[in-house]
């Protein structure tokens, strides 16, 4: 994910949560060795679809999901976050492309997989929390505040990555960490 700057000087995240979850209602798949993708747009110049990439002020602060960095009221818990999402349809033969995007989509809204990308994977959701509050005067290393993205290559473990998604994602158990 590129680096949020306030100014000239970089904000370093205060953490981050990642989720795996299921995207669709059939049954996931694990994620093949060396898959890679990018969620979102680094050269995006308008907002993205809010499915993919957003800002908010976390649970508890009142403010909508924006594509542009809002302002977070002062309380407790609101700060600045970015969310992004990865697709979660695979195409079941290619571990990259071009643009690091085509070989996969996004389920569509009855939560089903394209038929040109019919293997279900696990739906990848980050969150990278700010010691922010936001407000004006914030961008991205890629430019502005509409290119958020971000790069996955599966190094997962594989009996790890098999034991998340038939015992959890699969299981329909909430598992916590991993």
């Amino acid at each position: 994910m590129p680096t949020l700057y306030e100014g000239a000087n970089a904000v370093v995240p205060m953490g981050a949560t990642i989720y795996y979850r299921r995207g669709t209602l059939g049954q996931v798949h694990t994620f093949p060795n060396n898959l890679r993708m990018i969620a979102g747009d680094q050269t995006a110049t308008s907002p993205q679809d809010r499915r993919v990439t957003f800002w908010n002020c976390g649970v508890n602060g009142g403010v909508e999901p924006s594509s542009t960095v809002p302002t977070c009221p002062d309380q407790r818990g609101s700060f600045l976050r970015l969310h992004i999402a990865f697709p979660n349809c695979w195409n079941g033969r290619s571990l990259d492309s071009a643009d690091h995007k085509s070989h996969m989509a996004y389920a569509l809204r009855g939560g089903s997989c394209p038929s040109t990308h019919p293997v279900s994977v696990p739906a990848i959701a980050l969150i990278y929390r700010y010691p922010t509050r936001g407000g004006e005067g914030f961008s991205l290393a890629s430019g502005g505040q509409l290119s958020a993205h971000a790069d996955f290559l599966n190094a997962w473990h594989p009996a790890s990555l098999k034991k998340l998604v038939e015992g959890c994602l699969n299981a329909l158990v909430h598992c916590g960490k991993a």
